[in-house]
C-alpha cells in the first residue's frame, strides 16, 4: 500500500535538500504535470514540437559548430561520434555530481551515529568527471572506435544501477554498509539532473523558435508597406 506521508516527507526533504536548479526544476515539473492533467491531449502536440525544436536547437547550436570547428583542429567526428561524445560527457559528469551528493550524505551520516564529524574525499569523484568527459572527445577525435548505440542508451539511462549494485553487494557481505541507503537516492537526483539539462534545452530552443517567428511576423507586416511606398 502506497504511503503518501513517506511519499510526500522524502519530496519535501528532495527539495528543501536540493539545490536552486533542483528546485527549479522540482517547481516546473509541478505545473507542468497540471497543465498535462488539465489539458493532455492538446499537450501532446505541444510537447512534440516542443521536443522537436530541442533537437534542432541542439543540432544547429552544437552539433554543426563542433563539426565545423573541429574539422579545422585536426579532429575528426562523424556525427554520431559527437551525440555519444555528448551524452556520455553529460551523463558522466552527472554521475560523478551525484556520486558527490551521495557521499555528503553518508559520512553525514556517519558523523551523527557517532558524534565525530567526518568529511569525504571528493577528489577521485571531481577529477573523473572532468578527464573523462575529455578523453573521451579526444578519443573520439583522433580514433574510429566502434560505438555499440545501445550498449550507450543502455547505460546512459541505468547509470545510477552502477553506483548502487557495488555498494549492495559489498553491504551483504558486511565489509561495507551502505550509511546513505534510505536517507539519498541515487536515481531520482540523477534523472532530476538529467531531465533539467533536456528541459533546459527545450526551453531555449522553445524561445529561440519564438523570436524567430517573430521576426517572420515583422518582416511580412513591414514588407507590404515597403512595396506600397515603392508604388
Amino acid at each position: 500500500m502506497l504511503d503518501l506521508s513517506k511519499e510526500f516527507n522524502e519530496l519535501k526533504n528532495s527539495f528543501k535538500e536540493g539545490n536552486t536548479l533542483t528546485r527549479i526544476v522540482m517547481v516546473m515539473g509541478f505545473f507542468l504535470l497540471l497543465s498535462s492533467m488539465a489539458e493532455l491531449s492538446g499537450k501532446i502536440v505541444a510537447w512534440k514540437g516542443f521536443i522537436l525544436d530541442g533537437l534542432k536547437f541542439y543540432h544547429s547550436i552544437f552539433v554543426e559548430p563542433v563539426t565545423y570547428l573541429s574539422s579545422h583542429i585536426d579532429l575528426n567526428y562523424t556525427e554520431l561520434e559527437i551525440h555519444v561524445a555528448t551524452v556520455s560527457s553529460i551523463c558522466i559528469s552527472i554521475g560523478m555530481r551525484v556520486q558527490i551528493m551521495g557521499q555528503k550524505v553518508a559520512f553525514r551520516n556517519i558523523s551523527e551515529r557517532y558524534g565525530n564529524e567526518v568529511k569525504p574525499n571528493l577528489a577521485f569523484f571531481l577529477v573523473v568527471g572532468i578527464i573523462a568527459p575529455i578523453g573521451i572527445w579526444l578519443w573520439y577525435g583522433f580514433k574510429e572506435p566502434t560505438i555499440y548505440t545501445w550498449w550507450v542508451i543502455f547505460v546512459s539511462i541505468f547509470l545510477p544501477l552502477f553506483m548502487i549494485v557495488p555498494k549492495v553487494i559489498l553491504s551483504k557481505l558486511g565489509d561495507y554498509e551502505f550509511f546513505e541507503k534510505g536517507s539519498f537516492s541515487y536515481f531520482k537526483s540523477y534523472y532530476i539532473y538529467i531531465s533539467s539539462v533536456l528541459l533546459i534545452i527545450c526551453i531555449l530552443a522553445a524561445v529561440n523558435s519564438g523570436l524567430k517567428d517573430n521576426r517572420k511576423m515583422l518582416n511580412k507586416s513591414i514588407q507590404p508597406t515597403v512595396n506600397v511606398a515603392a508604388d
